[in-house]
């Protein structure tokens, strides 16, 4: 079953490859169009995300004004404020926030992405995101400063 592949190829991979499209009942041929179309698929993906990465002079003007929220906040109902102030708003998503446009309900951006992370939000204001559906999350967050203090006390 020596065959040299029609490309330049190492002659041992190329012979390891035939054995293995042999294994498995299949033409080399065959083989070579899936991952074709596979690596396609893959490379469409990636540009896809690329796509979607977030402009970085558009993030340092968000991390800015939520920057700029949070110095005025105590609590959840004074950030949403101070964010709608600057034309934001946090809503809940997954396991933390999404910035989004409040007029178009566009989202912007992870919260994550531009400030501090859910869990240390949550420590910060002593409580959850109103109306998120993953209360435990702000639970565990407490319990987790809670202890940290109580180590530190210790």
């Amino acid at each position: 079953m020596t065959q040299q592949a029609p490309f330049p190829c190492d002659p041992q991979l190329w012979q390891r490859f035939l054995t293995a499209c042999h294994s498995r009942d299949e033409t080399p041929g065959a083989v070579l169009r899936d991952l074709v179309r596979l690596e396609v698929q893959r490379m469409e993906r990636r540009t896809a995300r690329s796509d979607e990465v977030i402009d970085e002079q558009l993030l340092g003007r968000l991390r800015l004004l939520v920057a700029e929220a949070l110095l005025a906040s105590n609590s959840w109902g004074q950030m949403q404020a101070a964010l709608r102030a600057r034309g934001l708003e946090y809503v809940p998503a997954g396991g933390g926030l999404n910035l989004i446009d409040p007029e178009t309900r566009e989202v912007l951006c992870k919260g994550s992405q531009v400030g501090p992370g859910y869990s240390e939000l949550i420590r910060r204001f002593g409580t959850g995101f109103p109306g998120h559906p993953r209360p435990g999350l702000a639970a565990m967050a407490l319990a987790r400063a809670s202890a940290a203090e109580h180590g530190r006390r210790a």
